[in-house]
């Protein structure tokens, strides 16, 4: 993959175009804030609730005085920026047991795959929700994190189902005969043999996979289940606001408008590198 096929591939183009961005943004954000705004994102101002867009205020005030601009772009800073951190750690988990599972196949691959399917058997994002509420109600000033870890922990198993399907076409190819035959062992096969094959896959899985953690994370906030207030998060910031609609609708309707931005930016990414890397991959990742 060159520059030429990114600029050919619009929804790479316009993918990466909007992922850069809110990267920018969210540096300039965690740098220095007052580049971009002059108010500070917690400071309470009750004679200047509510007020509608404006010059001095481009996404209008919150019930609480609040500018919704300065208070987004600081969101930034967990809702850019922990989805990373989430897929990370589903990709690492699900990954070693996909390989696990799919190389030596037999009573492990059985057990495995059985654990997987539990997992697989509830709704992700309520088993999110139970998850991060049990986790959190007794380490507040941990419950971003937590919640980051229970949706890995929801989100593991798709990856490793990924993984395996991929080595089970792989592991009997003559190569790999070869290499036994060579008298490499199993963890240089899989270093040198396997892993390769499976960079693809993962590269466009995990970037369409950043939309969705996106998307969940902002339900779990919007919930109550992220970062204590009053720490700034987009979906918190939507739920806030609803209470404030129709007259305000502002204060929930641009953090649903950045959340949906980011969302469609990986969205986009991915489509395009699936695209371009490999077609047949859209099979498996739409499965």
């Amino acid at each position: 993959m060159n520059l030429k096929d990114i600029t050919k591939n619009m929804n790479l183009t316009v993918g990466l175009i909007i992922i850069l961005s809110f990267l920018i943004l969210t540096i300039i954000s965690t740098a220095d804030l007052h580049i971009l705004t002059p108010y500070n994102p917690n400071q309470l101002n009750f004679s200047q609730a509510n007020l509608p867009p404006s010059s001095n205020h481009v996404f209008g005030t919150d019930q609480e005085g609040r500018d919704v601009f300065t208070r987004s772009l600081t969101a930034l800073r967990i809702d850019f920026s922990i989805p990373f951190l989430i897929v990370g750690i589903s990709m690492l988990i699900g990954t070693i047991i996909g390989i696990l599972s799919g190389y030596f196949g037999g009573l492990l691959d059985e057990a495995l795959m059985r654990i997987t399917d539990i997992f697989l058997a509830f709704p992700g994002i309520l088993l999110a929700l139970a998850i991060s509420e049990i986790l959190g109600s007794t380490h507040l000033s941990l419950r971003l994190y937590l919640s980051a870890l229970a949706l890995a922990i929801v989100n593991w198993p798709i990856y490793a189902r990924l993984v395996r399907a991929q080595i089970l076409q792989v592991k009997n190819m003559q190569y790999i005969t070869l290499a036994k035959v060579a008298g490499l062992n199993n963890f240089q096969i899989i270093k040198k043999h396997i892993i390769p094959h499976l960079v693809s896959l993962l590269l466009v899985y995990t970037t369409l996979d950043m939309g969705t953690i996106i998307l969940n994370y902002s339900i779990l906030a919007f919930f109550g289940l992220g970062a204590p207030p009053p720490t700034p998060e987009l979906g918190r910031m939507v739920y806030d606001g609803l209470s404030a609609l129709p007259q305000n609708w502002w204060s929930s309707i641009f953090p649903a408008i950045i959340i949906t931005l980011m969302a469609l930016g990986y969205s986009l990414a991915g489509d395009g590198l699936r695209d371009i890397l490999d077609p047949r991959l859209g099979e498996r990742t739409n499965v």
